[in-house]
Parts: C-alpha cells; structure tokens; sequence
C-alpha cells in the first residue's frame, strides 16, 4: 500500500500561494504562526508553542504539531521540519504563476525558502488524516528565525519532541537530493578604533579606521577556498562624514568549513590579518566571535536517508546524497544527537529577487513525504 498519488496539486499550489503572502520575516513570524495555528487546530490536530518568544525576542515560538498514525504503532515519530521565516525583502510578497513555476513580482524574494516546505508539510498532514493508509506518526517542527543563524531551533528544548530521527524540508536544488553534510560556521566582528580628526585641516591628528579595516580585509582569502571551505566579509560600517578622518569602524565576517580544522585555521587567519593591519596603523582592535552553528556529516545507511531514499525510488525520483554549503536546523538537529537528513525541495536561486520554484518540484516534495510516512510506518520497510 503506498501514498505515490499524494496530495492534490491545486490544493498544494493554492495554499503556497496563500503562505507566501504572508509577512513573516526573522522575529516577525507572529501572523505565520497564527496561520498555522488556525490550520492545524481546524483538522483537529494539538499544536503546542514552545517559548522561544521569550528567548530570542521575537513575535511567537517554535510550533510542534503531533500528527497522529494512521494504524497502532510502538514506533517514535518521524520529525518533519521547516521555518517560518523568510529573508529579507520579504513583506509584500506578490507572487507570480508562470505556468511551470512560481516567482515573485521581482520586488521581494518569493520566500519559497521555506514557505515551500511550510505548504508540504501542512497539506500532507491534511491528507494523511483523509487517505487511510497506515502511516507513521509525525512531528511537525515549525522553527522561527532560522535565517538569522538558525536561532529558533538553537533556543528549542528538543525534550518536546519524541522522534529519534527527522527530516529538514530546507534544501536547495531539485526533489532526489538529500543533504548528509553541511559545514560549521563562525561569524567574527572586528571593531577597528582609530582616531577622529578634520580631514581637510589637520588629517594628520587622525587616524583612519576604515583605511586600517581595508588593509586587512585587502589580504584576506575570500568566496569558495576549496570545495568544502568558504569565507566572506558581508558587512563594513563606519564613518561619519567625508570631512572626518573615521575613528571606528565594524566589520563583520564568517567562516564555512566541513572539516572542523580547516574552519578554525581560516578563522585565526581572518583574526590575524586583523591584528597586523590594527598594529601597523596604530589602531585599537576588539574581536568577537560567535560559532553560530556546528556542520555535520550523515551516513547514506543512516535512518532518515535510507527512509527518505526509499519514498524518493517509490515516487519514482532517483536519489542522490549531496553536501551543501548552508546551515540549516538539520545542523541543530543532528548536534542535538536526533540524526536529520536536508531534503532538497526545489529552492531555486533562494535569497534573491530572482528566486523560484517549480510547480513539478513542489508536487514531488509532497507526494516523497506522504510516501515517507506511509513507508516509516514499519521499520522495515527500508531495508
């Protein structure tokens, strides 16, 4: 008995459609949340918010909705997940059927990452509950500010859900990937501290932060270090006015890597470039740095990936193991020792204007996660 058919395509499109209009960018997911609230309580189904309101100072908490089996089972439930939030420009999404795909005006994101994952999650509920097939029973983990450094699920107690093993509806590319590797990140912040003066009567009181942060920031080795490393400067702040030699100036910086070594070396080298310039200009320097979250690596024979795998052959799409050079709550999940595979679910050209996804990818998401939980409903079904 299998769930290949799934849900209905224009239920699952209408209702993406519905979720994207929804504002909800990082700390402002109040009104997604009440949606899914209102969604989940009309099918009968318990939904308890945690209180990460309070911890992380947004609008609501994480959500945690339990899909009851459809048949008697001893066995945990399979943790399904996505975030509310979605990257900024985000509010006022005005979406755009193209026939084979939906985009944005061109204003805002589309915010498919992750609303696309949202839309998945709630429609097979609503199936399942309607089909009668034997599944497994589910948790449904709805996170907030994930994009921000995956602070929802970071301030999660994981004492709230049961399963032992999950799957992340967060992965970019088209349905048949599933992410088993993801690095570790660390965000640095430099506070470069010169010295104020007039720039055009007495330049040489001062001492110039932003020059000093431009010397180091001019040696640094920067964009994709090899295959499994990256490293970015994203933001640089200070200055006043043009006619004042600037006596701070903030740099923001990360560091990706796969391999924990190699995270920490290009680390010390971004830090050190920053000491050398800060030493050589005569400028005071503050360092912070922040791991905001740690990578991890999955096993093809691990749980969630041979279930995953399995609904994936059953719905008729080959899968194959990828690694990704994002964090997600899978990096949260796996750290927390509830092994997550990454699905990927057709995120195309995410954080950007440009971004879509096509209607093909998110009707296939949908039918791999119905036949997921009808599959898992024995453990033996995968072997």
């Amino acid at each position: 008995m299998t769930a290949a058919g799934g849900p209905r395509p224009e239920r699952l499109f209408s209702l993406f459609q519905e979720l994207v209009r929804i504002d909800s960018e990082p700390r402002s997911e109040g009104k997604m949340c009440a949606f899914l609230k209102e969604f989940f309580s009309r099918a009968g189904l318990t939904v308890h918010e945690d209180a990460g309101a309070a911890a992380t100072g947004g609008e609501c908490g994480n959500l945690v909705v339990r899909v009851p089996a459809g048949a008697f089972s001893p066995l945990p439930p399979v943790i399904l997940n996505a975030h509310m939030d979605s990257v900024v420009p985000s509010r006022g999404v005005f979406p755009l059927d193209m026939g084979d795909r939906f985009t944005s005006l061109g204003e805002t994101v589309l915010g498919a990452d992750c609303k696309a994952g949202l839309a998945v999650l709630m429609i097979c509920a609503e199936w399942l509950l309607s089909a009668g097939l034997p599944h497994r029973s589910l948790e449904l983990v709805f996170t907030v500010q994930e994009e921000i450094g995956l602070v929802g699920s970071k301030n999660m107690d994981m004492s709230l859900v049961d399963g032992e093993w999950a799957v992340v509806l967060d992965g970019s590319g088209p349905v048949g990937g599933i992410v088993v590797e993801a690095p570790g990140q660390e965000q640095i912040t430099f506070t470069v501290r010169g010295r104020g003066a007039h720039a055009g009567i007495e330049p040489e009181k001062g001492v110039n932060a932003i020059a000093c942060a431009a010397k180091a920031i001019s040696t640094l080795s920067l964009g994709r270090l090899d295959e499994r490393t990256t490293a970015n400067v994203g933001v640089v702040r200070g200055g006043e006015a043009v006619n004042i030699v600037p006596d701070l100036v903030t740099v923001q910086a990360e560091v990706r890597a796969q391999d924990e070594g190699r995270l920490r070396s290009e680390r010390d080298a971004m830090v050190l470039a920053f000491e050398r310039a800060a030493e050589e200009s005569g400028c005071g320097l503050e360092i912070e740095v922040e791991r905001s979250f740690e990578g991890f690596r999955l096993d093809t024979s691990s749980t969630p990936v041979r279930f995953l795998s399995a609904a994936m052959r059953e719905c008729g799409i080959e899968p194959h193991a990828t690694s990704s050079g994002g964090g997600s709550d899978a990096n949260v999940f796996n750290r927390a020792g509830i092994p997550a595979a990454c699905m990927c679910i057709g995120l195309a050209n995410a954080h950007s204007k440009e971004e879509y996804i096509l209607k093909s990818d998110l009707e296939a998401c949908a039918r791999v996660i119905c036949s997921l939980a009808v599959l898992s409903a024995s453990e033996a079904e995968a072997g």
